[in-house]
């Protein structure tokens, strides 16, 4: 009560505080009034001198933002026609430089032919080599060996060529137009080098004069595709010499079919003489005494020297295509200068209209500025004036709040008197029942023993009880495993029920323990008069129970291991599955950050196999896509080309780096497949990669770099200067160097 009172009068001191803090609020506010009051008037002034200028702002404006659309669309159509021109130009950079790959790789056939004579016969390559240097002394046509100068248009039917020549021929011949040229590369070659090398003239025939006595529609039903003078493409004399000592002419090339159905159309083609099925060669003579055909079949080995053919037609089209491509790219240039040469006019013009377009945009900002600067003072002083009059009711409301609390005040003095008689009261009622709950509580105390000894005796019956049922099933396990055996031993069918004679003699047995065991070993005895047992067949009898027993325990143990380890097989396996998984999720993130900053797109997933058991089976799959629109394609070797192969490669060496450590790492010429705007990205993100920090030291070996590449301060650049002219490092001289090429550029300006 007393509380009461003093939080009352301290509530009365706080009201008499607030109303003299709202009196002197009440004084500054007005002051604060008119200070607004003169600044409002101060803005009006100016906003409505500056007012009549707004208008022709906006018209300017308006003006001015129309001539810039207009050459802003202009500029975009430039823009589009420059990205055209320059998407073309990577087209078309792209397809010349693989146009020039694959001629480089068709024009070095005839160099890998001579790297593998080398290998295989070095006299004959040694011959070649005197004949380059001397070719100027011979009067006519020299033709080297003739597959250094052949040609096979179907690849797999090279094989079947390299069986038919022989190899002397094939490699070791040389075939000349003129005698004298003959005698005197033979005396030169085989008699003074001691080199082995066979010389054969050209026949004096014409090709045409060689064609097979059955054309290849009629054998074309037997399973043949052509004669194997039309898939050798060779200089004329080659193909006479070939026609006319090998009969290339008529050997016809047969397919799986003919293999296959040989049998049945031996009779039709026996006369043909010689023929080539897909795997083996089936050689037909006939006998001038008895006029019987006699046959042999070897199988056809892989080709050696043939494997590599010049496509003379593929190489002219891919010549044509690059002339006409240099064509296009240099009027695309042209075009491109002018495109730019106009966006920079439209450029600095549209500079102008922006530097206008500021000054107008402060003009009108100021304008603008002084408005919201009137309108927030003419808001703060309606916002004042309001509070000038909530002050004046806030004093009011305080004056009544004091009032209340001196009512409060004088009620809580008679509320105290009216307590102090009923505390009287109830003090008397709080000693009556201090006593009675004494009494209850010895009650409970009793009554709570008694529970306790009712739960002890309840949980000994419980015990007994369980025992009696351990003891209860235990004898009907007993007793039905007893009943089983005799079933067994009296081949009896528990199922469909006791035979008659078995329920009528256990009718007659006693009901007691007592009295069956009194019966059972009667019987006992009387067994064990009737006959005489064999003590060796108890005892083996004996064993091969031990022995079953044994081995059904070994097969429970064995079944258990079992199902242990295929336990253990399927929870290793998931855990291998979830940690390749993790890793490939871990290269796939990183594998298409790289792709987006080419802004292409690219995944890696884990490829499995039908059957999850066989893991040779699992690998990685790459999907990749290069263009906008175009599905993600798993990259393969004849899906994309080399450069995208070359991008995809590099993107996904540097996605594994992070996988693994190691001091340093180095990739050789993988630019070399690549047009030059991957190329330029690709690069960059090697540098961005390999200079950032812990990253390995990155080697990496090209022959070209592309111009003005961004390199970080952490990249060197070493030029390997090196061959049988170079000068050697020990007399470098720098200075020298740059003396001399100062001089020259002086003599040439």
């Amino acid at each position: 009560m007393s509380t009461k009172l003093d939080d009352l009068n301290e509530k009365i001191n706080e009201l008499k505080i607030d109303y003299q803090n709202k009196e002197n609020e009440f004084k500054n506010h007005e002051k604060k009034l008119k200070e607004i009051q003169l600044s409002i008037e101060a803005l009006k002034t100016e906003f409505e001198e500056s007012k009549s200028d707004l208008e022709a702002i906006q018209n300017n404006e308006a003006i001015i933002r129309q001539k810039e659309t207009e050459l802003r669309q202009e500029n975009e159509k430039l823009s589009n026609r420059e990205y055209e021109a320059k998407r073309e130009t990577a087209r078309l950079k792209s397809e010349l430089e693989e146009i020039q790959y694959k001629l480089k790789d068709m024009k070095n056939v005839k160099q890998e032919k001579l790297n593998k004579l080398l290998q295989r016969s070095k006299d004959v390559s040694s011959a070649i080599n005197w004949l380059e240097k001397n070719r100027n002394s011979f009067k006519g046509q020299v033709y080297e060996p003739m597959f250094l100068n052949m040609n096979i248009k179907l690849q797999e039917a090279a094989k079947y060529v390299e069986n038919l020549i022989p190899y002397r021929d094939l490699v070791q011949m040389f075939l000349f137009e003129n005698s004298d040229d003959m005698h005197l590369f033979l005396s030169e070659v085989r008699d003074r080098l001691n080199l082995i090398v066979n010389a054969a003239m050209i026949p004096r025939k014409s090709l045409n004069s060689f064609s097979p006595f059955r054309t290849i529609e009629e054998i074309k039903k037997f399973g043949f595709r052509s004669y194997m003078r039309e898939v050798i493409d060779a200089p004329e004399p080659i193909l006479i010499y070939l026609c006319l000592y090998h009969n290339i002419h008529q050997v016809p090339l047969g397919t799986e079919q003919t293999q296959k159905n040989l049998s049945q159309y031996l009779p039709s083609i026996q006369e043909l003489g010689r023929i080539y099925t897909s795997t083996h060669l089936y050689t037909f003579s006939k006998s001038r005494y008895t006029n019987k055909i006699s046959s042999s079949s070897a199988e056809v080995s892989d080709s050696f020297w043939l494997t590599s053919s010049l496509d003379q037609s593929k190489l002219n089209y891919y010549e044509g295509r690059e002339a006409e491509i240099k064509t296009k790219l240099k009027n695309l240039e042209a075009n491109l200068q002018q495109i730019m040469g106009e966006k920079q006019k439209i450029e600095k013009m549209m500079e102008n209209y922006r530097s206008e377009l500021g000054k107008l945009r402060e003009r009108k900002y100021h304008i603008d500025n002084l408005k919201k600067k009137l309108d927030q003072k003419q808001s703060v002083y309606k916002s004042l004036a309001a509070q000038n009059t909530d002050l004046t009711s806030e004093a009011r409301n305080i004056l009544l709040k004091v009032s209340e609390f001196s009512k409060k005040k004088s009620k809580i003095f008679a509320d105290y008197v009216k307590v102090a008689k009923n505390l009287v009261i109830l003090t008397k009622d709080k000693a009556i029942c201090v006593y009675q709950d004494a009494l209850y509580q010895n009650e409970k105390l009793r009554l709570e023993n008694d529970y306790r000894t009712y739960i002890s005796l309840k949980q000994e019956i419980e015990t007994n009880l369980e025992q009696a049922k351990s003891l209860t099933q235990q004898a009907r396990e007993e007793a039905k495993s007893t009943l089983e055996t005799a079933s067994k031993m009296n081949e009896i069918n528990l199922e469909n029920g006791l035979p008659q004679n078995y329920k009528e003699n256990f009718s007659k047995l006693p009901d007691s323990v007592e009295s069956l065991n009194s019966e059972i070993n009667q019987c006992q005895i009387i067994a064990q008069c009737a006959y005489d047992v064999d003590e060796k067949v108890i005892q083996e009898f004996e064993n091969r129970k031990k022995r079953i027993s044994q081995l059904q325990r070994d097969l429970e143990k064995k079944n258990k291991k079992l199902v242990d380890h295929q336990n253990n097989y399927e929870n290793m396996k998931n855990n291998w599955l979830q940690r390749v998984d993790e890793m490939i999720d871990g290269i796939n993130v990183k594998f298409s950050a790289l792709f987006m900053q080419l802004k292409c797109a690219g995944e890696i997933g884990l490829s499995r196999p039908d059957n999850s058991e066989e893991f040779s089976k699992y690998g990685i799959c790459i999907k990749v896509s290069f263009r906008t629109g175009e599905k993600l394609q798993e990259l393969t070797a004849w899906q994309q080309s080399g450069g995208e192969k070359s991008v995809s490669t590099m993107l996904y060496m540097i996605a594994l780096q992070e996988m693994t450590r190691c001091p340093f790492r180095v990739v050789d010429e993988i630019n070399q497949g690549m047009d030059p705007v991957n190329e330029r990205k690709v690069f960059d993100i090697i540098v961005q990669n390999s200079c950032s920090k812990k990253q390995a030291q990155y080697f990496l070996l090209t022959p070209k770099l592309l111009p003005d590449l961004a390199f970080d301060d952490k990249t060197n650049v070493i030029c390997v200067f090196n061959g049988p002219e170079n000068l050697p490092h020990s007399k470098y001289n720098l200075k020298e160097f740059l003396k001399r090429r100062k001089a020259l550029n002086e003599k040439n300006f």
